[in-house]
């Protein structure tokens, strides 16, 4: 969903003692997000916040996602990266990693293979660790389901480095001890979940930033290819990496699509329902670049249309350029939210954001976002001829023609609010049905490819 696929192989030797480390890139919270996290349940099934011991989705502390690198080196230089805030009142504070079936884990546990992660600790000398389980069994209640454990320990503290992680633990058999510790159980091949502490066995506030998580080879890599297009500012499936968050007051993290007959990830927003404005305030992975046909475009899955979104457009200080208005129309369905940015065309500075779903009402919601874009029409220049796309009758009562020499992959009709009131795949020549909608003027997209627009049409509807 959120910035097509990534390659997600990453293969890298040690050759001082012939050791390779992890195969699989997990997470690079930019340019490749390839697992999700916690339990996978939607926010409003959750019990609790996890206070007073009610249930916790999959981790303990405060989790973001999103945040901007808090001091880039050699070897962590990414914008982006996810911070954690320990919570002191658990003793194993734990972070739920889903990263769908591990291959055979056999070469982990000789130690041929191992994981590893970018960390910025707060001290040297923290015991940081991971453990592979079968999420199913591990439901059972400790030790089910575990299959090894692998721990490193930092040896600095305020700047990056990488984890190498070794084998602790591993399933054998003690009778004195009541059998099985993690679980013999849990074979190589059926393992599909990791779970990270920070200091596990204290009751200590810390906080703690990481990147680049490496860890078992998956069965099925998700992010095979890359997105070269650099309109795509979130793509939850693999890449977020033109956008970072800076602040939230609701939760935000990857989740599953709601859409069951859809697979894929996206963004889970569940909004803090004590705030009135709820806001969510980032920036850009540098100045947007905005020419006079771009245009935003959200898809948002709305479980109570409809809801009144503003997204705000900043300069560096926070300087509002232009305010975008929608409303969702439909509920427990995809839409896509679209607006014109023509009022931004050539600005030097289109540098931060600000989001607010339902301004202005304490309204507890859960919302999924995708598939973020700022798309523009190819330039002149790189057309070879625009007039071969053609739309009669111009005016129209009832049917349009779109006709054009070249092949069509689609074509979307929007109304002059920015909202996408049709869309349909298109051959070279096409009748477009215009008898639903309300007499006035429309924008006709018409695509050469599924993100490339090569030409806007402006057309008069006329009702019956």
């Amino acid at each position: 969903m959120m910035r097509t696929l990534y390659i997600a192989l990453t293969f890298c030797f040690i050759l001082s003692n012939s050791i390779v480390n992890a195969q699989s890139m997990y997470d690079t919270f930019d340019d490749v997000r390839n697992v999700t996290y916690g339990l996978n349940v939607p926010y409003p099934e959750q019990l609790g916040n996890g206070i007073d011991g009610t249930e916790w989705p999959g981790w303990h502390g405060v989790f973001v996602q999103y945040v901007q690198n808090p001091g880039a080196n050699g070897i962590n230089g990414s914008n982006m990266c996810a911070s954690y805030s320990r919570n002191p009142s658990e003793i194993y504070d734990v972070i739920l990693i889903n990263p769908g079936e591990l291959a055979d884990m056999s070469d982990y546990l000789s130690g041929a293979k191992q994981i590893t992660m970018d960390i910025y600790s707060p001290l040297p000398g923290i015991t940081v660790q991971f453990t592979v389980q079968n999420a199913a069994l591990a439901e059972g209640g400790y030790p089910q389901g575990r299959h090894s454990e692998y721990q490193a320990v930092t040896t600095t503290g305020a700047q990056w480095e990488t984890l190498t992680f070794s084998l602790t633990g591993e399933p054998w058999s003690d009778p004195a001890n009541s059998g099985w510790w993690p679980d013999a159980n849990t074979a190589n091949n059926d393992v599909d979940q990791l779970v990270l502490l920070f200091n596990p066995g204290v009751n200590i506030q810390e906080d703690y930033y990481f990147d680049n998580i490496a860890g078992p080879e998956r069965v099925n890599e998700p992010c095979t290819a890359v997105n070269e297009n650099s309109g795509v500012l979130v793509d939850a499936d693999c890449e977020n990496d033109q956008w970072y968050i800076e602040y939230v007051d609701g939760r935000m993290s990857i989740f599953p699509n709601p859409d069951t007959n859809l697979d894929g990830n996206v963004i889970e927003y569940a909004r803090n329902g004590g705030a009135p404005d709820d806001v969510i305030v980032g920036n850009f992975n540098g100045n947007l670049e905005i020419g006079p046909t771009s245009t935003f475009k959200m898809d948002i899955y709305d479980p109570n249309a409809p809801s009144f979104i503003v997204f705000s457009i900043q300069d560096e200080f926070g300087l509002e350029l232009a305010l975008l208005e929608f409303t969702t129309t439909v509920s427990n369905e995809w839409e896509t939210l679209s607006a014109p940015l023509s009022t931004l065309s050539g600005f030097p500075n289109v540098s931060n954001f600000a989001m607010l779903i339902s301004p202005g009402e304490e309204l507890a919601e859960t919302y999924y976002l995708d598939n973020i874009t700022v798309e523009t029409i190819i330039s002149t220049e790189d057309q070879e001829d625009l007039s071969q796309v053609q739309a009669f009758p111009n005016p129209a009562n009832e049917i349009m023609i779109i006709q054009s020499d070249q092949f069509i992959s689609k074509i979307e009709v929007y109304d002059l609010s920015g909202k996408k009131v049709q869309s349909l795949p298109s051959l070279n020549s096409k009748n477009v049905e215009l008898s639903g909608l309300a007499t006035g003027m429309y924008s006709v997209l018409v695509f050469t490819s599924e993100n490339q627009v090569a030409d806007r049409l402006l057309v008069q509807f006329i009702g019956q």
